[in-house]
């Protein structure tokens, strides 16, 4: 898979987070409740793997996106 653990891990939660910040159901929750939502423990390293992996942060993402309901 030429990836190490933690970035697959990583890669997954991101995943995660892009579902719920898309959907509507989960508008109520801060980006910062939706990272906890998905493993991470903070804020920063949230944004800084959300970034590394989309080219966008959280808040670009979900401005970005359609929501589903």
């Amino acid at each position: 898979m030429h990836t190490t653990f933690y970035d697959l891990i990583n890669s997954l939660r991101v995943e995660e987070a892009k579902t719920k910040l898309k959907s509507a159901a989960f508008d109520k929750y801060s980006i910062t409740g939706i990272a906890e939502l998905c493993g991470f423990n903070s804020k920063s390293s949230f944004y800084r793997i959300f970034k590394k992996e989309t080219g966008l942060t959280p808040t670009q993402f979900k401005n970005n996106t359609n929501k589903i309901s």
